[in-house]
């Protein structure tokens, strides 16, 4: 059998782009330089380069043509296979690299012709109208061929520059993948001793026996199994959502072990309550929640809040350590540490700091470089510190890596994202008051709460202090701890003068911005205001809910 590897002489294509850099937002790792452009980057043997058939907003994903011509005839006396592979890897091979420019669908075909073969420079689109009889031709399909032609016409670059203007307006549409529905279901089966390798029986979809059925008239599916799962004869989805959002409010859920409600979790404290809360969440009846519909968080949340069991005082005294150590019996109001998230979030907010911005996308605050490269990762990732007041988000935007927590958070519990954690265990570590003095956002949030505090806070120190404690824990200070603050930012202020401190690293962390301070704010006394601020930051009663 004869084999003839064919090489390409020439492409050509019905639409190309200019030949240009990939943009930051696909390349990210590798040192090369990725482009895309004409058609000839996709037979010149190079990784780093592709054909770029992508038209703009709202213009993508059209049928696109292209013609490779190969360097001489190719074909056998007897017949000739032709044998035919693509290899789509503008990028690299590794599996963690962003592939880009791959073809969604394509189809193939040869042909005898000879000569200077090329693509038709005509979109099929407009190739199709054209040939509609002039006569016959719609007003849409006239404006459509209308629209191609001004673009190869040189005297309508001024107008065909405004309307590509108008074009990068259009609005991005973010993608999702769809379910489509098999015609034939998958066979599920029983896997012996769990290897997959060694199927036994087949089983259908269905439903635990003990619980009530699916409903006669529905096909077991995806659609099936949500109203079984919100049906009224089963309460159980409504316990567990009422239950979580109880847990968050009380720091424990009246069944314990949240994430299990099954043989093996533990008995709820309160069952009746539990029960009539998920019958209520199901379907309000409450008075003051005749306007609520059904399956209403708001109506939840309102339900909790304004209870007297949450509006008891958190105050811990002898008498109810010892009738319920643990709560478990609500004697008291909650008190606990709040999540990691919201640590970081009331520092920020104390400051003035926080940017309270509703929706976009995750955000990437700055973190050490070192968490996003090997070895510490298993490739490398593109990790992009923000700038400006994006930083500054609340955490719930904070881009969440399976693999690498935000390492600012870690210390407080903040679980990494390779499984689900409905139900965080609170640590009292050393490391977490290291944190809150020492890691570089709560720093910055100190010295704004500090610029703030001289600012808006009044003449004396006495009302600065009122101010920033304000700020932070929502109440002024007894007398004893205003005491104890005007102290220390009297000796701070001492030590600073003495030479002991250098007060432009503590205000501002740098001395060229201790240059541009407010005017009457001097460096000693903003460094001296800082420390105070990082001392309200990092007290107990600062990130405790109580």
């Amino acid at each position: 059998t004869n084999k003839v590897k064919v090489k390409w002489s020439g492409a050509s294509a019905d639409y190309e782009q200019p030949e240009r850099p990939l943009e930051p937002n696909y390349f990210d790792k590798s040192t090369n330089s990725r482009i895309y452009g004409p058609i000839k980057f996709a037979i010149d043997g190079n990784a780093n380069t592709a054909w770029g058939i992508d038209a703009g907003p709202g213009r993508r994903n059209q049928e696109r043509k292209a013609v490779f011509v190969a360097d001489k005839p190719v074909g056998f006396a007897g017949g000739t296979v032709w044998r035919i592979g693509l290899q789509q890897n503008h990028g690299g091979w590794n599996s963690d690299d962003h592939m880009n420019h791959n073809l969604g669908r394509f189809r193939l075909s040869v042909t005898k012709a000879s000569g200077d073969v090329k693509a038709d420079p005509l979109p099929k689109q407009v190739r199709d109208l054209l040939a509609v009889p002039r006569e016959q031709r719609t007003p849409t399909q006239v404006a459509a061929i209308f629209s191609y032609w001004r673009t190869t016409v040189s005297e309508w670059s001024d107008a065909n520059a405004k309307i590509e203007a108008l074009w990068q307006q259009w609005p991005e549409a973010s993608s999702s993948l769809a379910l489509a529905a098999r015609s034939e279901p998958r066979v599920t089966s029983m896997l012996k001793r769990g290897d997959w390798l060694r199927p036994t029986q087949p089983v259908s979809a269905g439903v635990p026996a003990f619980l009530h059925p699916l409903a006669p008239t529905q096909e077991p599916g995806r659609l099936a199994f949500a109203r079984w799962l919100v049906d009224k004869r089963s309460p159980t989805t409504a316990r567990v959502f009422v239950n979580r959002v109880w847990q968050a409010y009380f720091g424990i859920g009246i069944v314990p072990t949240s994430e299990d409600f099954g043989t093996q979790a533990l008995d709820p404290s309160h069952p009746e309550l539990l029960d009539w809360l998920a019958c209520e969440f199901m379907a309000p009846t409450a008075r003051e929640a005749q306007s609520s519909p059904p399956w209403s968080i708001k109506h939840l949340h309102r339900l909790i809040v304004n209870s007297a069991t949450y509006r008891q005082s958190s105050r811990l005294t002898p008498e109810l350590l010892a009738r319920d150590p643990g709560n478990r019996l609500l004697a008291r109001g909650p008190r606990f540490r709040v999540e990691g998230e919201i640590v970081r979030d009331i520092a920020l907010a104390a400051s003035g700091l926080l940017n309270a911005k509703i929706g976009g996308r995750s955000v990437m605050p700055p973190a050490p470089a070192f968490l996003f490269q090997p070895p510490a990762s298993y490739a490398p990732f593109p990790w992009k510190d923000e700038e400006g007041a994006e930083k500054y988000r609340r955490a719930l935007y904070t881009f969440r890596r399976r693999s690498t927590p935000y390492p600012a958070l870690q210390s407080f519990d903040v679980p990494n994202a390779d499984q689900a954690c409905v139900r965080r265990l609170r640590s009292n570590s050393p490391l977490q008051a290291l944190v809150s003095l020492n890691e570089p956002l709560f720093v910055e949030a100190a010295q704004a709460l500090a610029r703030r505090s001289l600012a808006e806070g009044g003449k004396t120190d006495a009302h600065r202090i009122n101010y920033a404690f304000r700020c932070v824990l929502t109440r002024l200070p007894a007398e004893d701890e205003k005491r104890e603050l005007l102290g220390l930012l009297a000796k701070q202020t001492q030590r600073i003068a003495d030479g002991w401190l250098n007060p432009s690293e503590i205000a501002t962390g740098s001395a060229e911005l201790a240059k541009n301070l407010s005017p009457g704010t001097t460096p000693t006394q903003l460094a001296a205001y800082t420390v105070i601020a990082r001392v309200l930051l990092n007290l107990d009663e600062t990130i405790t809910k109580e």
